[in-house]
């Protein structure tokens, strides 16, 4: 399993068939810490097809590694390098600028480097390499200046080397054969890219670097340590040298690195890079372990399931004492909304969280003839564990949950949801909604944007593929409005969403939902409400958490008005986002017109008569 360093001749003979890729996992430490040694197993798994070798200085012991690979069942190598390779980034930017080292690996078509702080997603390396590229890596971008959108800021060409696929003739020939011409081509693109973010001093960096170039190549890339990624994707292209690179939004989805949340979350979205640079230093550690669980889930629940045809509904049922909180009347009306449906293939899982008070037995007296239901019972400490057990149970593809005080206006409310959505293959269905209360039943506006303030979806109007509650798994993080949660992350992960311009479903107000987000809870639940919006959307790149806050429930109309209002959704430079707020503010007003216009005529007679009093 251990190699040495070889010497410096061509390690491919004419005719020899060449391994299409190795993956290089350079290091300078003799033993991995638990985070680390986690991460290198992970990546080796996803991985497996590939040959594997961990590059160490010579004056280290590869015995760690082998015992490694042994215990996981990794076939893995380990090859000792010249120690000078190590210990600084001018050393590392040495190993990968010197011809002596490609060499070492022209066996091979193409090699991975793949650094101990990078993660990968997903093996598509050989797509990748079918795209014939000599170097790609996570793209570079411009400093932070104002409030210019990251987008703008970042390069139309360059790219990083800790997770780079690289082709090995090519990086080798470029070394080899480097010469300091120009490229109008790509100097004019440059010179447009840092034009345009007015970022005139690194316009004459930019000559002056060329000219420097052009007198002494070698000793100006030493003197001023540009990065050997700099020197392939940057230098070698502007000076006119044959490399092909991939432009920085087809990089972006083969590697992040830098602005990695704001890339999945605005421009990728559904579909993740094939692994991400520096995860330990650019990624927060809240999303960067949900992006981690949320992309593995997805893998094994949503991305190999075939298109819907005839569907098994689970409407999920969750009851916990219902005789002394006197709700087995509104539960009956509920069962029996759902055992009315037209639509054959359903299943009902009806779960009892541990009742005390001989709830499960009256259930099953009452409703053991029905061939349908599935009795369950387990403890549970929330309402959302409950809900977590019921998906659990479900064997159908499409989720429902039906609440026992809630229940199906029509019963062809789910045959109307599945026809749409098997139409579709759509991954969420929702319907109207109608608000049962002492006066009588109105209507709910209901409008999907709207969940992004905590409102415009109630969920007992919804069906939901299984597939994608799993890759979500709302209910198991502590949150409040799990509920929303799930729809925003719906809404903003790009997943298929279709309605029914039809009144699915009757919710009465007041039940256990008044109980878990108003009252004493208010104030959690907008806490809870700012947290789940930073990690599921890039509001927190653009807005205070005080302001957040202001989003939740709309609230913020009332306490600093529509005007205020309105100008702080505009902060938002996601474009997508932000047409999704104000989407969801003209709902909201469109609904109250005439309160906010005369809340607005009021704050204007306000400010006239402050103005007043100054000038007079």
């Amino acid at each position: 399993m251990q190699a040495t360093i070889a010497a410096s001749t061509d390690a491919s003979p004419r005719g020899h068939a060449k391994q299409r890729l190795i993956v290089l996992v350079p290091t300078h430490l003799e033993q991995l810490d638990d985070e680390l040694a986690a991460t290198l197993r992970h990546n080796a798994t996803e991985l497996r097809g590939h040959a594997l070798e961990v590059i160490l200085p010579e004056t280290c012991s590869p015995s760690w590694y082998e015992a490694f690979f042994a215990e996981h069942g990794i076939a893995g190598s380990v090859r000792l390098v010249a120690a000078h390779y190590f210990g600084s980034p001018a050393a590392v930017n040495k190993m990968g600028t010197d011809p002596a080292f490609y060499r070492l690996y022209r066996d091979y078509e193409y090699m991975l480097i793949c650094h101990l702080d990078a993660w990968i997603f997903q093996d598509r390396l050989a797509f990748w390499m079918d795209a014939g590229y000599d170097f790609i890596g996570a793209p570079l971008f411009l400093p932070p200046c104002g409030r210019t959108h990251f987008l703008q800021r970042m390069a139309p060409f360059g790219g990083n080397g800790g997770l780079s696929l690289r082709r090995v003739d090519s990086c080798f020939r470029v070394l080899e054969t480097f010469k300091p011409g120009v490229s109008l081509r790509r100097i004019g693109q440059a010179l447009w890219f840092l034009a345009r973010n007015r970022r005139w001093g690194f316009i004459r960096i930019l000559f002056w670097l060329l000219r420097e170039l052009a007198r002494d190549w070698r000793g100006t890339c030493q003197k001023y340590n540009i990065y050997e990624d700099v020197f392939f994707t940057v230098i070698a292209p502007l000076c006119g040298n044959r490399i092909a690179i991939p432009d920085s939004k087809t990089a972006l989805t083969f590697a992040c690195e830098v602005n990695y949340a704001l890339l999945q979350k605005e421009v990728l979205r559904l579909a993740p890079p094939l692994g991400i640079h520096g995860y330990d230093k650019y990624v927060d550690a809240d999303y960067l372990g949900y992006v981690r669980g949320f992309f593995s889930r997805k893998a094994q629940c949503y991305d190999s399931e075939p298109a819907l045809t005839k569907p098994l509904v689970s409407v999920v049922m969750i009851v916990k004492n219902l005789i002394t909180s006197g709700r087995a009347e509104t539960f009956d009306q509920a069962i029996n909304s759902v055992l009315s449906q037209t639509y054959e293939r359903v299943e009902i899982v009806l779960l009892d969280g541990a009742s005390t008070d001989g709830t499960f037995a009256m259930l099953q007296e009452r409703y053991g003839h029905a061939g349908n239901i599935a009795f369950h019972c387990k403890a549970d400490r929330s309402v959302w564990e409950g809900m977590k057990n019921g998906v659990d149970f479900a064997t159908g593809d499409l989720i429902s949950v039906m609440n026992s005080d809630d229940y199906f206006r029509t019963p062809y409310a789910l045959a109307l949801l599945v026809q749409k959505m098997t139409a579709t293959n759509a991954d969420m269905a929702f319907g109207e909604t109608g608000l049962v209360t002492d006066k009588g039943t109105v209507p709910f506006s209901t409008h999907l944007p709207s969940v992004l303030y905590c409102f415009g979806v109630v969920h007992q109007a919804t069906l939901i593929k299984r597939s994608v509650i799993h890759t979500i798994d709302p209910f198991t993080r502590g949150h409040i409005t799990a509920e929303n949660l799930l729809f925003v992350a719906i809404l903003m992960g790009g997943f298929q969403v279709v309605s029914v311009p039809e009144t699915v479903v009757h919710y009465r107000v007041g039940g256990l939902s008044t109980e878990l987000y108003g009252g004493k809870n208010a104030e959690k639940t907008a806490q809870d409400y700012v947290r789940y919006m930073k990690t599921l959307t890039t509001i927190g790149h653009y807005l205070q958490d005080e302001e957040i806050r202001l989003l939740h429930g709309f609230s913020g109309l009332r306490q600093v008005g529509p005007v205020r209002f309105t100008r702080m959704i505009l902060k938002v430079g996601d474009r997508r986002l932000r047409s999704l707020l104000l989407a969801g503010l003209w709902s909201i007003l469109s609904l109250h017109g005439k309160q906010y216009v005369k809340l607005i005529v009021l704050m204007l007679i306000k400010k006239t008569k402050k103005l007043f009093v100054k000038t007079s």
